[in-house]
């Protein structure tokens, strides 16, 4: 996993229209349909799950910034060597790389390093939505910050792309303990924002909320799974959209047991 923070000089008289975490999604869609075009088709078909997450380009003292993370090695390479040519070619125009950060992110050391958190919030910076099976056309969207639906989503995009975090049985124990409310909101501040993109609306939260591990079922190794996927989230955002710009988070244990915050996320 490689997180890429590359700062941008744009094409004369460059101005984001609509939410900018599209015009992040459409810079990286364009750079790889110019590498490889087949590719990009599978990309934009859905048949192959999204490896990578975006933050919306923001502009900072001049230069605009691009944050991706890359989940897939095929995806690093590609975008390394985008990165090595100097210049980003798209359709909204040639932009000139000023500068670029990139970290490597061991999934190995997060799981490691992870602690049983009992309590922690979450600030949502971006809308966030779930889906549900149901209704028509890709299910029903959730904009709520329901505890299990947003780790089995974290939780199922690191076993497709890092491999299963754990056996069969303890996969389906996790799950089993997610629905149980084993972890429950315990406060909210938020609100839902309304995202056009081309004449469909997405609707989202933002926010902060705080979660707590419920008494009746503290189990440590699980709540130490909770607190990995959270970080990881970080990186990889949560929820639908997650390659336009949805779901950025940052994540905060609380002062009871570890007050360190995971240090991986930056401003929008």
């Amino acid at each position: 996993m490689q997180r890429f923070v590359i700062g941008l000089s744009a094409p004369t008289n460059f101005k984001i229209k609509g939410f900018p975490g599209f015009v992040s999604y459409s810079i990286i869609m364009d750079v790889l349909e110019s590498i490889d075009p087949d590719i990009i088709a599978l990309r934009r078909s859905g048949k192959i799950p999204t490896d990578f997450a975006v933050r919306p380009l923001r502009s900072e003292g001049g230069t605009w910034i691009l944050d991706v993370t890359t989940l897939s090695w095929g995806l690093t390479e590609a975008l390394t060597k985008a990165v090595l040519e100097g210049v980003l070619e798209t359709k909204l125009g040639v932009f000139d790389v000023k500068n670029v950060r990139v970290e490597a992110i061991d999934p190995k050391q997060i799981i490691s390093s992870s602690v049983a958190v009992k309590k922690f919030s979450v600030r949502f910076k971006t809308p966030t939505f779930f889906r549900a099976e149901g209704g028509v056309r890709g299910g029903v969207f959730i904009p709520m910050p329901i505890p299990s639906r947003m780790i089995s989503n974290l939780h199922k995009i690191w076993n497709t792309f890092f491999g299963d975090m754990e056996g069969e049985d303890e996969r389906e124990e996790f799950r089993k303990w997610l629905d149980s409310w084993a972890i429950l909101v315990s406060g909210l501040s938020i609100r839902t924002k309304k995202i056009e993109e081309e004449g469909k609306f997405y609707v989202g939260f933002v926010g902060i909320v705080n979660f707590a591990a419920n008494a009746s079922y503290y189990d440590e190794k699980f709540l130490k799974k909770v607190d990995a996927l959270l970080r990881f989230g970080e990186l990889a955002n949560v929820g639908g959209l997650r390659s336009k710009g949805f779901g950025v988070i940052s994540y905060l244990r609380s002062s009871e047991g570890s007050s360190r915050k995971s240090g991986t996320s930056h401003s929008c």
